[in-house]
């Protein structure tokens, strides 16, 4: 019973959360006209990523006539704007024996509507490409998804009007972006932008970033973006990465600001192999369906999002948002803890001090077995040396694929590591909490991440309880937990190992302890020989992927003038 359990768990926690992964259906051209469709937006792509189209290039030209035709279709006051190309970017180019263009030149468009005094709300994305690349997705995609916002909010009721910043130069340094937030007179107009960016050609997209306090910018947000994938603690590892994009360029004027990007598919990142035909047009149509029901409460807002303190906020599987301010995570800790306490009581005969004292223990290792099988991993894999960081993209799959192995195997090392039948609920207790002392640290220290350690903690002590106090239906609460827990966990380790897989896939590891407390309950019998047998199985095929990535030729994806290094 158990065994089934635990299966059973494990596969509904893998088929939510894949789905939470993936991106919406694409909205064919017959789709209402109010409504984003990707098959509409990937006209655009296609004539924009014919050819590789860089800063000063006769294709860049190309490309910026015909946004500007498109622009001007589409109601808007269009007018370019040269800007300098920086020493820095002159070098970047020399390095590759690339002449530098004299400038670079953004597109910028205003569509006057409602009340000409208010603030605008500004669409912005980058047409350049970087050399090699066709850029089908960064940031054809981004330019695209802003062309057909522009075109299914015409004819809204809206207060104020649209502006569209196509800048240039984006992937010479972000000399676009930083001429025009220096010195265009348009920049004092503004009141709200949403950017739009890509690091691959798939996934779903993630509203990753927000310029200024938030609070009253994710109210709405949540309150309009259907389906929206969005957390607080992205936005945090964001502020600590050295990345940046154009909406970069806006933080010294106080513009507030969303940003966009999807990350999947990573190996299309600046490839020679980034034409519209491997774009995913699923995630054309994730970000522009997003933005545009942001853009669109923006537009039609009485007044836009004023300065407030920063929310503690997070999709749920994709569904839908929640927010709060930072206060609410201790009210959501206290629940928990107050839960796994009264659950102890009610169980006391059941365990012993050493056994609460074995669980806890128990999560550590698990970090530690986990973090370190990861770490060897990443040597093993090629990291030991030299490395293109656009192959290692590449085999971003395969890395993720082994972080799952190394982790089960470090699940597995500790699952079956007590064996008495006393410490399955004090080792239960122990667990939690270990995932209580993690969680109040991170509400504490990083309260953004608190959703991601708060509610599963929440989930599980829910569990406890009822395993607790009506035992009839403790396995089922607890798969239920589990299946529920897992995908949001699974989620997050996704877009983290989308994010930082490449360099450090053993961060990955600080999640377990939450997956062995949602877990613990549902232990299947295993003797330790067999537990074991299946940790080194999940070791060799995690090793068995890192020689592949080792000794596989470069991807024919890298970027054409990379190297390694």
């Amino acid at each position: 019973m158990r065994w089934l359990a635990f299966v059973t768990a494990l596969l509904a926690a893998a088929i939510i959360g894949y789905g939470a992964m993936q991106p919406l259906r694409v909205a064919p051209a017959s789709a209402p006209a109010t409504a984003f469709s990707a098959e509409r937006a990937m006209v655009d792509i296609r004539a924009m990523a014919e050819r590789p189209h860089p800063t000063g290039s006769a294709d860049n030209v190309r490309v910026r006539a015909l946004l500007a035709a498109r622009l001007h279709a589409l109601g808007f006051e269009v007018r370019e704007m040269a800007v300098p190309v920086s020493d820095e970017a002159k070098r970047r180019l020399a390095k590759l024996q690339l002449a530098a263009p004299k400038s670079a030149v953004n597109l910028i468009a205003v569509r006057p509507a409602g009340d000409t005094a208010a603030p605008l709300v500004a669409l912005m994305a980058h047409y350049d490409s970087v050399p090699g690349s066709p850029g089908a997705a960064d940031d054809a995609s981004g330019v695209a998804a802003a062309l057909e916002i522009a075109r299914a909010t015409a004819n809204d009721p809206v207060r104020r009007g649209l502006a569209i910043i196509f800048t240039d130069a984006e992937e010479l340094g972000l000399d676009g972006a930083r001429g025009f937030f220096a010195g265009d007179p348009l920049v004092r107009r503004l009141g709200m932008i949403v950017n739009m960016e890509t690091r691959g050609g798939g996934g779903r997209a993630m509203m990753f970033e927000t310029i200024g306090p938030n609070g009253k910018m994710i109210d709405v947000l949540r309150a309009h973006v259907r389906m929206p994938k969005a957390n607080s603690l992205s936005v945090r590892i964001y502020q600590m990465l050295p990345n940046n994009t154009d909406l970069t360029m806006a933080k010294p004027t106080s513009i507030p600001g969303y940003n966009y990007a999807f990350l999947g598919n990573a190996a299309l990142y600046h490839s020679p192999l980034a034409t519209p035909e491997n774009l995913d047009a699923r995630s054309v149509q994730d970000m522009g369906a997003q933005a545009l029901d942001l853009t669109r409460a923006l537009l039609t807002a009485p007044a836009l999002p004023a300065a407030a303190p920063d929310a503690v906020f997070s999709d749920v599987l994709g569904g839908f948002v929640i927010a709060y301010p930072v206060w609410v995570g201790w009210v959501v800790l206290g629940a928990a803890l107050a839960l796994i306490i009264l659950a102890a009581r009610r169980t006391a005969r059941g365990w012993h001090v050493r056994d609460i004292v074995a669980g806890l223990l128990a999560g550590l290792l698990a970090v530690v077995v986990a973090g370190a099988l990861l770490y060897v991993f990443n040597l093993w894999s090629g990291a030991d040396g030299p490395t293109n960081y656009y192959d290692r993209l590449a085999a971003l799959p395969r890395i993720e694929l082994a972080a799952l192995l190394l982790c089960f195997a470090g699940l597995a090392a500790v699952l079956v590591a007590l064996q008495h039948p006393r410490e399955r609920q004090g080792g239960w207790i122990g667990l939690a909490l270990l995932n209580g002392i993690i969680a109040v640290a991170i509400q504490v220290l990083i309260p953004a991440a608190g959703p991601l350690f708060a509610w599963p903690l929440l989930l599980a002590a829910i569990a406890m309880v009822v395993a607790a106090y009506v035992p009839i239906f403790g396995t089922i609460a607890a798969l239920a937990v589990a299946a529920l827990g897992l995908a949001m966990v699974a989620d997050f380790g996704h877009f983290l190992l989308l994010g930082i897989g490449i360099t450090t896939p053993s961060a990955v590891a600080v999640l377990l302890p939450i997956a062995l407390l949602l877990l613990w309950p549902l232990r299947p019998p295993l003797g330790r020989r067999s537990a074991w047998t299946i940790v080194l199985v999940l070791v060799i095929a995690a090793g068995a992927l890192g020689a592949w990535i080792r000794f596989d030729p470069v991807a024919p994806s890298v970027a054409t003038y990379s190297s390694f290094q």
